[in-house]
Order: structure tokens, then C-alpha cells, then sequence
């Protein structure tokens, strides 16, 4: 059950096996590096997560697309550990509220997607203040979320051979990108699996724990440790982790 609310937006896929029925599944998993909100230089993360299920032509599925991101680009881009401040930090957040289509190689018009994820989408923009200690550890942060679109049509797409993306919301400019892992799988993906190793386990829990109360605008916010999406690493995190964990 928590495996399943940290998903979100994830639709059930349908149990299909039979005699009489022919199918193929697909686990998708991508991670994105924002670079461009509009005409604006920007920087943030994107991750997706899809299955998907054809059966005889009939397609079946569901995805989770999570993505924040910053025009005040050194909050969420450190080069070096920062010099420990408290600040005042704003940044957008986007997501996936309903998935009405997952696909790949996706044809509209002349433009062959390599992967096309449509539905409806939340984006929200997040103003956080952060107290820290003398070694940059959180104190305490509060924050506040303002509604910029509520259940707006939109589409996540990845192109040019997996190495781009672009993520386009009615109501906010375009997002663009560059694909930074990932791809597609005839096995299951295991959404909890951060180093990618086929299974969830301690090395998986630790990194979790290691962002632990992190957010954004901190050093070791870490995106894809945030299952539920809420921009923050907390215990609905490590919980999810904890739950999948393998015996």
C-alpha cells in the first residue's frame, strides 16, 4: 500500500496473462537535468517513471513525473558545499496528477517521440525559509505554496534518441532539457532502486537517510529520493524505501 501511494498519479496495470492473450510490458525510467523555462536559462531536476503494458494492441498503463526547478540556479546547482547561511529560497514544482496516455515511439504529425506521457498536471511554486547550523545542517525551514495551475493538460516527451526532453503545461512556458539516465526495460524497474542494481536494499535505504529532512536550496536535497513528491526528503520517503526492501 505505501509502495503504491508514493507512486501517486501510477495507474494499475490490469493482470493479463492468459492463454488467449499476447503482451509485452515496458518499465521506463528516466532523469533530467532542466536547462531552459521558456527564453529563460534555468536549473533543475525531472524524473519519470512509467510502465506499460500492450496486450493484443490494447495499451495499458500509468506513469509518475516529478520535476522542480529554479531561475536562482546556484540554490539548486552547488559546485562547491556551500558557505552555511540562513536564506530564503523560491522555486517551481511540477507533477503529474492523472496519466491519461503513456507510449513510446509516439507518432504525432512528422514527430516521433521516444517516449510520450500525457495527462493532467499540478505546478506549484514553493517559497521556503531555511535555518541552519554552523556546519550547514537544517535547523528548521518554512515554506509556503501558492497554486500557479491546477489540473492543466500537458505532455512530457523525451526525443533525439533518449537524450532530450521537454515538459509543456498549459498555462507556463515550455520546459526543456537533457536526459541525464535511464531508458526503457522488459523487466520491472524498481521505482526505490536509486543505484540501480535490480533490487531495493540498505545501500538504497542509506541514501535516503542521508537526505533525510533535506529540501530544496539544501546541499543534500537529493530529487530522486523523493518518492512522494512533495519537495521534501522525509519520512513518507524512508518509509517507502523500508516497505520494498527485499528479505
Amino acid at each position: 500500500m505505501i509502495a503504491m501511494m508514493a507512486m501517486g498519479s501510477f495507474a494499475l496495470i490490469p493482470n493479463l496473462a492468459s492463454a488467449d492473450t499476447v503482451y509485452q510490458s515496458l518499465w521506463i525510467r528516466v532523469g533530467g537535468v532542466i536547462t531552459q523555462w521558456g527564453t529563460t536559462p534555468a536549473f533543475g531536476w525531472l524524473g519519470a517513471y512509467a510502465a506499460l503494458v500492450n496486450a493484443n494492441g490494447t495499451y495499458y498503463g500509468g506513469a509518475k513525473v516529478h520535476a522542480i526547478w529554479a531561475t536562482e540556479t546556484r540554490r539548486l546547482n552547488y559546485s562547491a558545499p556551500p558557505t552555511p547561511e540562513n536564506f530564503t529560497f523560491s522555486f517551481y514544482a511540477a507533477g503529474l496528477a492523472e496519466t491519461s496516455m503513456v507510449r513510446r515511439n509516439y507518432t504525432i504529425g512528422n514527430t516521433t517521440y521516444d517516449l510520450f506521457i500525457s495527462g493532467l498536471w499540478n505546478v506549484i511554486n514553493v517559497t521556503t525559509t531555511i535555518l541552519v547550523n554552523g556546519t550547514g545542517a537544517l535547523i528548521s525551514f518554512t515554506r509556503t505554496i501558492e497554486p500557479v495551475v491546477t489540473n492543466a493538460t500537458g505532455a512530457f516527451v523525451v526525443i533525439d534518441n533518449w537524450t532530450h526532453f521537454a515538459l509543456n503545461i498549459t498555462g507556463i512556458d515550455l520546459l526543456s532539457g537533457l536526459i541525464i539516465g535511464g531508458g526503457y526495460f522488459f523487466k520491472e524497474v524498481k521505482i526505490c532502486d536509486l543505484n540501480n542494481d535490480g533490487k531495493v536494499d540498505i545501500v538504497d535505504l542509506v541514501k535516503v537517510a542521508k537526505s533525510y529532512r533535506a529540501v530544496p536550496g539544501l546541499w543534500n536535497y537529493n530529487h530522486d529520493a523523493d518518492f512522494n513528491g512533495d519537495n521534501q526528503i522525509n519520512m513518507g520517503d524512508l518509509t517507502t524505501v523500508a516497505a520494498n526492501m527485499e528479505s
